[in-house]
């Protein structure tokens, strides 16, 4: 399920956050303090307050523990286009799970937030996340090729993106 993220989460995000892993493909080191996932909370809400970003803690239904998150790291009304992104605890990978929370921002972002492109990036060295972004209907649009710089080399960044009229022939 889809929920808040909270305060007291911090620590299932730290867990999440803090195994190098699951953030080796995203902006920024794996944390090393735990202070950085309590930051990390009061910045999302920060974000949502201003209406700039929404981000959801994905829990398991029985215990409601935080597993993973996802949502909109930016939301340009304008142009009625949010970009996506998320995590995932690595016990959960493989198993579907990320392809469900995306598929479920993507709803929202169509019907609730009134978007007409949903774009997403990722790392080229990161196939998973282009499977699950695929099975959720985005297109590859394109490659910045040596787009940013990590582990001692330059990286290529895969662009995908996600049309109103291709999500709604498609669903």
């Amino acid at each position: 399920m889809l929920r808040e993220i909270i305060p007291t989460d911090a620590e299932a995000l730290f867990r999440i956050r803090g195994d190098y892993e699951v953030t080796k493909y995203n902006i920024g080191t794996a944390y090393d303090r735990f202070d950085q996932a309590e930051d990390l909370i009061a910045a999302m809400a920060q974000a949502y307050r201003e209406e700039k970003e929404i981000r959801w803690g994905i829990a398991l239904k029985p215990d409601n523990t935080v597993i993973g998150m996802c949502g909109y790291n930016y939301w340009i009304r304008r142009d009625a286009r949010g970009s996506v992104g998320y995590d995932l605890e690595r016990a959960y990978w493989g198993q579907g799970v990320m392809t469900e929370a995306v598929a479920a921002i993507v709803a929202f972002g169509f019907h609730n937030m009134g978007l007409n492109r949903i774009e997403a990036d990722a790392d080229a060295r990161n196939p998973a996340s282009a499977r699950v972004l695929a099975k959720v209907g985005f297109r590859q649009e394109g490659l910045q090729r040596e787009q940013f710089y990590e582990d001692s080399s330059f990286n290529d960044l895969v662009l995908f993106a996600l049309l109103r009229k291709d999500y709604l022939t498609q669903s």
